[in-house]
């Protein structure tokens, strides 16, 4: 999975919930810390022909490139746009739910302030028949 993600409060909580005290969740986690990391990283990734994330779980509102630019470049990007992309952002606006549906993101999530309830989130991602 490929995480996306410039708060290191929730890049922690992610962490640890998907490697965290169940088994059946663990996966293996690269991490960008900002947008343009993000899209070299997986630029870089294309382009050497290596395996894919499985997953991006992608922050909205990041520094240096936005979300919603990652988002509309991983899905122009012929090998990039067949992975699926979980918006999981901290607004619950309409306008950036409605901007993430309208760039062909996989889901939009709300973060929860819970690391229980990230957990549960993190069950049911894993639960859901992605990859």
């Amino acid at each position: 999975m490929f995480v996306v993600e410039d708060s290191e409060s929730y890049l922690y909580l992610i962490q640890n919930a998907f490697s965290g005290r169940q088994e059946e969740i663990r996966w293996e986690l690269t991490v960008a810390t900002d947008g343009e990391e993000a899209f070299r990283l997986l630029f870089e990734e294309e382009e050497k022909d290596v395996p894919l994330p499985d997953l991006i779980l992608l922050d909205w509102n990041l520094s240096k490139m936005s979300g919603n630019e990652v988002l509309r470049r991983v899905k122009g990007r012929h090998k990039l746009r067949r992975i699926p992309v979980l918006v999981f952002s901290s607004s619950e606006t309409d306008e950036d739910i409605y901007a993430a549906y309208g760039d062909c993101a996989n889901g939009y999530i709300t973060k929860p302030r819970d690391v229980d309830l990230l957990a549960a989130i993190v069950k049911s991602i894993k639960n859901s028949g992605l990859p």
